[in-house]
């Protein structure tokens, strides 16, 4: 059994398109929203290993917020101090997945030295030539450089659809958002809870079977909603940027 610990490692200021699509003017999408950027601590209750899900954005909001949207972290949301907080030294950590290789998801890494880093095959595929549209999310803009994720390509280990990581731990491809997204689904002593990444950025995605604004399939979007309501109503989820996540674990 494992134990769910989120920590608001940034928080983020987008328009509401950006989490629901939702384009109609009625519907508002040029709503400003500032949501959470969470990373997941999961500490396994038997014997006290640590495994991160997501890793938040760099350590400098100013940088990130100079190529995206805005995005504010105070000194107690960089990801090596919540990590102290909890007891837990970062050198410690050998294991991270990865929802996606997003920059919000996967630029906290770096601070992560010793982890492998398990992806699904087709986001890293993606990730290295994405659609023009989809280049500055993995940071592969006209710059000549490499995606920042290159950095620590050497740490990276693939996956390949649905798997068993270890007791407790189920990836579920989930694609839509992105083509190798995937769900974390965690076995506690509450119960399963899916870890859904940006398949839903809140629970509105879910209640309205509306994509996030940011898809590269609608056919694998709809198929992911499925497959989620699929494995069964005894699962809570936990949306990938949505406060309410901080209340459903108790923190």
């Amino acid at each position: 059994m494992w134990q769910i610990t989120p920590l608001q490692v940034a928080t983020l200021t987008l328009t509401r398109v950006a989490a629901i699509s939702k384009v109609a003017v009625a519907a508002n999408p040029g709503e400003i929203l500032t949501v959470p950027d969470v990373a997941w601590l999961l500490t396994n209750t038997e014997t006290g290993r640590h495994i991160l899900v997501d890793t938040g954005p760099s350590s400098d909001p100013k940088r990130d917020s100079m190529f995206h949207s805005p995005v504010e972290k105070t000194e107690q949301q960089q990801l090596d101090y919540l990590l102290k907080q909890e007891g837990v030294q970062p050198e410690e950590i050998d294991t991270i997945l990865l929802t996606h290789l997003h920059w919000d998801h996967g630029y906290g890494v770096y601070k992560i030295p010793n982890a492998k880093v398990y992806v699904q095959k087709d986001e890293l595929q993606y990730a290295i030539a994405p659609f023009p549209i989809h280049k500055g999310a993995y940071e592969l803009n006209d710059t000549g450089k490499p995606p920042y994720f290159f950095e620590y390509f050497h740490r990276i280990v693939t996956v390949d659809g649905d798997c068993t990581f270890t007791d407790g731990i189920d990836l579920i491809k989930l694609p839509g958002h992105s083509p190798g997204s995937q769900g974390i689904l965690v076995s506690t002593p509450n119960g399963r809870y899916l870890i859904t990444g940006d398949l839903y950025y809140n629970m509105q995605n879910y209640e309205e079977d509306l994509p996030t604004g940011v898809f590269t399939s609608l056919y694998d979007y709809y198929a992911s909603f499925q497959k989620v309501k699929a494995l069964g109503d005894d699962i809570t989820l936990l949306p990938g940027h949505d406060y309410n996540v901080f209340s459903i674990l108790g923190r």
